[in-house]
């Protein structure tokens, strides 16, 4: 595990522990609901960054870095996104890795029939974001060794959150019409990512940005959608800073 220091609400500070390898964050307890505008952008920095590293395999184990006792493994929904965590059954906080953290703040969305069928046209086989098996796209909507929906990182309201926690962190107030300003935020950020990618025309979108994204991994193995996103988000916090 790695330490960080970041700004949490109310002008304090904060110490959160990363283990980039296995790609999971350790919360003490409540950390993760103190985080400042600033901290949550510099999570997501990470979380971008470190998709281009391999990433270890996720222990059988794992114990609490405060009292040293097995963590339980714990399933939670947000909305209509599952997620899970290990947690310590004292109280002292809980692992999450980087996707359930996304999961949980409700930035993971399962596709769509239609997003399903475009998906099919471009790629053939993708790896599963959950359990990381191979996910046959010619007969396959969901993994056969997990159960879990083909998934992917929702762009737009990542773009979106994006400008509303840069607003925060520069003491500034978000737009009066947010839904219109949001919207057409997030529209721009995708269509941004896609800058220099031959398109059919019409308004780009998440899976116009992720089908794109893997064209241009050429011939690397099997990708996984949320991976991919992973990537498209580093472009959309460079080119909102």
């Amino acid at each position: 595990m790695e330490t960080l220091s970041l700004e949490a609400r109310l002008g304090t500070t904060l110490t959160i522990d990363l283990c980039p390898a296995c790609r999971a964050i350790w919360f003490d307890r409540y950390e993760d609901l103190q985080l400042s505008p600033a901290a949550t952008l510099k999570l997501f920095g990470i979380i971008s960054k470190q998709s281009a590293a391999a990433a270890s395999p996720w222990p059988g184990v794992t114990n609490c870095p405060r009292c040293s006792a097995r963590l339980l493994q714990t399933h939670d929904i947000q909305r209509n996104t599952k997620f899970q965590y290990w947690r310590c059954e004292a109280g002292h906080g809980r692992l999450m890795s980087f996707i359930d953290f996304l999961r949980a703040k409700d930035f993971v969305k399962a596709l769509t029939p239609q997003q399903v069928a475009e998906l099919r046209q471009n790629v053939q086989t993708i790896n599963c974001s959950n359990c990381g098996g191979t996910l046959d796209l010619g007969k396959d909507t969901v993994c056969a060794h997990c159960g879990a929906a083909i998934s992917m990182l929702d762009l737009k309201q990542m773009a979106k959150t994006i400008e509303q926690l840069q607003a925060a962190a520069a003491g500034r107030e978000t737009p009066a019409d947010a839904s219109a300003a949001d919207a057409g935020a997030g529209n721009a950020g995708v269509g941004d990512a896609l800058k220099g990618v031959p398109q059919a025309g019409g308004q780009a979108t998440d899976i116009d940005a992720l089908i794109a994204a893997i064209r241009l991994r050429g011939g690397e193995d099997r990708p996984s959608l949320i991976e991919t996103g992973f990537s498209l988000l580093g472009d959309l916090l460079r080119m909102k800073l």
